[in-house]
């Protein structure tokens, strides 16, 4: 369902902010300009979009997806538009909606240079926005139009930098405006609303467990309304309905209820004096972000290449033998592609190890363009690359392995630099673009050649040897009888699944 989307403001406009010393008033008054600009730019891609509506991302999915996005959307506008001709919003309400929409603003502007690089890194998978933080908040403690006004702010400032199809977006918006819709409904339909009104915490051991059940309630359905809306989408879009697939992993719905923990803060903090609110919450939602966002940053690290930010060898082996796995359960195949850059030495030794570093950089590229979110993709020291594609048949493998071989081919690698001359005292001087940088593909098939990881990889592996003896620059299957490898991965994973087929 997700679609990564060219950032309109390069890496160039970050780092330009980003060299203010931290905490300067200069440096804030900068970001909040580019935030600023970012969401007036905004003008031109939703206008061009609105003008082609041929081509929009939604008409891509499965009709039944198509069906379910569109009238959870008309849904929820119908419901959104009953709410606020109900309700009236009174003086408290706007000097509320006020204070808690300035801390949203800081708190946006604040996280604005990290939450952008963790939407870039999380682009393959589920990225939880902990601004739950205040639109938790704001629901119960808002009507309606109020709520949603808050919830049109974030959601326009946060698809500045989302990297996502506006159609996309948009439905996740529906999911996010049918959470606050609820949460207001809980709040009107019990005791909760007249202690919100009053200012005053309930005092009885009755009403203290009606309200605190009150809250408990509105969290669920915060959280149980956008898991469901969004997990059906992604299920009817996907044709899968495995739980992680869904609605991420435990680690990310465990972030969710965090900052809902923190939204019930805000609300008790708002209902008692919404002076509270910025005095405690923009501080303790500011560090758990940033502790959440160098962690994340210290953990992607970790399992990125230095030099072209695909996984590690390591870290490669894990999800790729469990979305196998995950392919057997279903009964679907998968294909299993080794990648090879041929002559490699040649590139080393001619434009030097910078250069051979900026090769792998363009072919990490290419790999990235042309394979899918769902691929897993990683680089294995050298010049070796290995993708993973999940619920792949034979022929789809051999499309996509022959893309990327032809994409590499055509690519004009730029930046390298070269001695004038054979000696060495001599100034490096630009070249280029470069072409002639080609790979070598093995492709491995389950269950076809195995339903084992190990031999999954030896058997792609064979068959990139055999390419590179065939003359490189081509894609090769492996054949049905595989040689003995020494080079098959002893993850535990793979060890595991030896140990039960012995």
């Amino acid at each position: 369902m997700e679609v990564t989307l060219v950032s309109e403001f390069g890496k160039h406009d970050r780092d330009a902010v980003s060299e203010r010393p931290r905490g300067s008033l200069r440096g804030f008054a900068d970001t909040v300009g580019l935030a600023a600009a970012r969401v007036w730019r905004l003008r031109g891609r939703a206008w061009n979009t609105l003008r082609h509506p041929a081509g929009w991302e939604l008409w891509r999915l499965p009709p039944a997806a198509v069906l379910w996005m569109l009238g959870t959307e008309i849904a929820v506008a119908v419901w959104a538009l009953y709410s606020g001709f109900k309700a009236s919003a009174t003086t408290t309400d706007l000097v509320r909606f006020g204070v808690i929409a300035g801390c949203a603003i800081w708190y946006l502007v604040q996280t604005q240079h990290p939450e952008e690089q963790r939407r870039a890194d999380d682009r393959r998978g589920e990225h939880i926005d902990q601004t739950a933080v205040w639109l938790g908040g704001a629901a119960v403690l808002l009507p309606p139009t109020l709520s949603l006004a808050l919830l049109l702010m974030v959601r326009v400032q946060r698809y500045s930098i989302a990297h996502k199809a506006m159609t996309t977006f948009l439905f996740t918006t529906a999911a996010h405006a049918a959470s606050i819709l609820g949460v207001h409904t809980i709040t009107r339909l019990t005791s909760l609303h007249t202690w919100l009104e009053s200012g005053t915490l309930p005092q009885r051991p009755g009403d203290i467990v009606v309200a605190a059940v009150a809250l408990v309630g509105a969290a669920l359905w915060y959280f149980a309304s956008q898991t469901l809306l969004i997990s059906i989408a992604r299920g009817l879009a996907w044709g899968g309905w495995r739980r992680q697939k869904l609605i991420g992993s435990w680690a990310d719905n465990a972030d969710f209820v965090y900052a809902l923990q923190l939204a019930a803060c805000t609300t008790i903090l708002g209902a008692v004096n919404i002076a509270l609110v910025p005095l405690v919450m923009i501080g303790v939602a500011l560090r758990s972000t940033r502790l959440s966002q160098a962690l994340a940053d210290t953990i992607a690290r970790s399992q990125r290449d230095r030099k072209t930010g695909l996984l590690t060898e390591d870290s490669f082996h894990a999800p790729a033998a469990l979305r196998l796995l995950e392919d057997q359960t279903d009964r679907r195949p998968t294909a299993f592609l080794m990648l090879d850059l041929d002559h490699f030495k040649q590139w080393n030794d001619k434009y030097g190890h910078s250069g051979g570093d900026i090769v792998l950089g363009c072919v990490s590229a290419v790999l990235r363009q042309n394979t899918r979110s769902t691929d897993i993709v990683g680089r294995w020291g050298g010049e070796e690359f290995s993708v993973l594609l999940p619920d792949t048949t034979r022929e789809e493998a051999m499309r996509i392995a022959e893309r990327i071989r032809a994409a590499v081919a055509k690519t004009a690698i730029t930046g390298l630099t070269e001695l004038a001359s054979g000696h060495a005292t001599n100034e490096p001087r630009a070249v280029g673009p470069i072409h002639g940088c080609t790979v070598s593909i093995g492709v491995g098939l389950s269950p076809e050649h195995s339903t084992d990881y190990g031999e999954l990889f030896r058997a792609a592996d064979a068959a990139m040897y055999q390419a590179k003896r065939s003359g490189r620059n081509r894609v090769v299957v492996a054949p049905s009888a595989l040689p003995p490898s020494p080079r098959a991965p002893t993850s535990p994973l793979s060890r595991a699944g030896d140990s039960r087929r012995d």
